[in-house]
């Protein structure tokens, strides 16, 4: 992680422009059901494709949420 704020935002701004590009993702941002640009990227990243990216995306964004430090997920 670097500590330089500039570098930070532009880091953090990637994985939107990534998703916005992809139609699929597009789609399901105007439509509200969107999931977060970083985990659909990682579904993408994970070799997943359209419909199937959108729901692992929404899988880890619902697994991030759930997700407590005091009791993390089984493995």
């Amino acid at each position: 992680m670097t500590t330089d704020p500039i570098r930070a935002m532009r880091d953090r701004q990637g994985p939107i422009k990534r998703a916005r590009k992809d139609p699929v993702f597009l789609q399901a941002l105007l439509a509200g059901q969107a999931p977060t640009a970083l985990s659909y990227t990682t579904a993408l990243d994970m070799g997943h494709e359209g419909d199937a990216a959108l729901d692992v995306a929404r899988q880890i964004d619902t697994a991030a949420a759930n997700f407590t430090p005091d009791a993390p997920p089984a493995a």
